[in-house]
């Protein structure tokens, strides 16, 4: 099966300034920092965050079946789910390199009445 970046013939680096490439708006490495910080001031779990990354599987196919069929649209679709892998890729990484990472974590637990709520 063919990667995104083979889709995009990744023989050429992928602009991220926007100038360059219409559908970056930033640096994927910022972006995935910015959210790295949300975990670390307790606003968003890390999985919360996982889930705003990641592109549902349903959503990717579709958009990648569209990107085939009409390859004149296909680019900045392969740019944004590129896009989306390394942000993934760089929370990921910040994630795994942040031993205290654990206490940033939120888990949910019922309370009383059974209704989950988020902790610390």
């Amino acid at each position: 099966m063919k990667t995104i970046a083979d889709l995009l013939n990744m023989d050429q680096t992928v602009p991220v300034a926007g100038h360059d490439n219409p559908w970056a708006i930033r640096n994927p490495i910022d972006e995935a920092r910015d959210l790295y910080k949300m975990i670390r001031c307790g606003s968003c779990s890390v999985e919360e965050i996982r889930e705003l990354i990641a592109v549902p599987k349903p959503v990717e196919e579709a958009l990648l079946a569209y990107a085939e069929r009409y390859p004149k649209d296909g680019r900045p679709i392969y740019c944004v789910l590129l896009f989306r892998e390394k942000v993934e890729r760089e929370f990921e990484r910040l994630i795994e390199s942040d031993s205290s990472s654990a206490e940033y974590r939120q888990t949910s637990v019922p309370d009383q009445s059974g209704t989950e709520v988020l902790v610390n």
